[in-house]
């Protein structure tokens, strides 16, 4: 009886032994469920509020240099006034992304990122006076295009010295931008944490909105900055009055922008050291596409930095090259577009009418 005892006894501690064994190599394996509120929150603080800051201090920047302009109008004050455009504008390449919350309920990307300009329309506004900027009949009248046109077409230093009525149609613009830009930046710091907490797949989260609208805004960048302009929808002809920014000639610029801004949101932020979309692939172990994809945005992004030229003046001396850029982003589609967004449980409720 005794030595059955001790047996029993023995057999006990084994399969303690085994189980303390067990319990503990599992528990080390177990690593912690990857947090979107923290992707959110990264997002949120340290992409978007930078952003939203820096956007209005260019905002600022532009209407102050306008009104030393007023007050000195020579081409270097008016030159002064084109930089701070410039820079607000390359700004509104990583605001432009987040068209949802605040700027999406106040229709801010629409009122001061519409492209092309109807300068028709922005002349007869001048002439004839009396318009309001926010009507549907001026959205093509307003925002960074119409300055476009005002700031660099070939008289417009003549008509700022000359044409009061000229000088404060585009002040109005500018206004326009900034006093409904002050409004979307107030609402933000309320929309912020509902913002952080909408972390599932519905169609309606935070993260559903982020993952639409980063595809959404690649996708407008892919067709209404390149594809358009330079005929890969219309058989090759090309429709140069579809050119981004096509008085100052920054469209390239512009598209290289909106790439590097994407890249940020996808990695997490410049240095990568921020949770991103990357980061969420990566634990879903889709490290392959992961590093697919910011393998492409670099080299798009690199791509652009060998034109030298506009887009308009590479259109009539390098066809080739922009086409080979068009089918470099038009190759990044399907990787965020599909692959990315079926891998998050996210379903893309945009519509699209280039067929991908």
């Amino acid at each position: 009886m005794r030595v059955k005892r001790t047996i029993r006894v023995y057999l006990s501690l084994a399969i303690l032994l085994l189980l303390n064994f067990s319990c503990k190599k599992d528990c080390d394996e177990v690593q912690p469920a990857f947090s979107k509120a923290v992707l959110l929150e990264n997002v949120a603080d340290n992409i978007i509020l930078p952003a939203l800051n820096d956007f209005e201090s260019t905002l600022s920047s532009l209407e102050s240099s306008f009104f030393t302009l007023q007050t000195d109008p020579n081409q270097e004050s008016l030159n002064a006034v084109r930089a701070n455009w410039k820079a607000s504008y390359m700004q509104w390449q990583m605001v432009k992304i987040f068209d949802f919350g605040p700027i999406r309920t106040n229709g801010f990307k629409g009122a001061v990122g519409t492209y092309p300009t109807d300068t028709v329309r922005v002349n007869s506004n001048i002439i004839n006076g009396g318009y309001n900027l926010s009507t549907a009949d001026n959205a093509d009248a307003i925002g960074f295009s119409a300055l476009d046109f005002l700031l660099y077409r070939n008289d417009a230093l003549i008509d700022f010295i000359s044409n009061e009525e000229y000088f404060q149609y585009t002040l109005d613009v500018i206004q326009k931008m900034k006093n409904e830009f002050a409004l979307v930046k107030s609402q933000w710091s309320t929309y912020n944490s509902t913002f952080i907490a909408g972390t599932g797949t519905e169609s309606t989260s935070s993260f559903s909105l982020l993952v639409n609208e980063f595809n959404r805004d690649y996708e407008l960048a892919k067709n209404g900055k390149l594809g358009i302009p330079i005929g890969a929808g219309t058989l090759g002809i090309q429709l140069p009055e579809y050119i981004e920014a096509r008085n100052s000639g920054i469209s390239l610029e512009l598209l290289q922008e909106s790439m590097r801004a994407l890249r940020i949101v996808y990695m997490g932020n410049n240095s990568g050291s921020g949770l991103g979309f990357y980061d969420y692939l990566v634990d879903l172990e889709k490290s392959s596409l992961a590093s697919t994809i910011d393998a492409n945005f670099n080299q798009i992004i690199n791509t652009v930095e060998t034109f030298n030229g506009s887009l308009e003046s590479e259109m009539g001396s390098n066809v080739s090259g922009l086409n080979e850029l068009y089918n470099l982003v038009q190759s990044q589609v399907v990787n965020i577009k599909t692959d990315m967004t079926s891998s998050f449980g996210v379903l893309i409720t945009y519509q699209d009418n280039d067929g991908d």
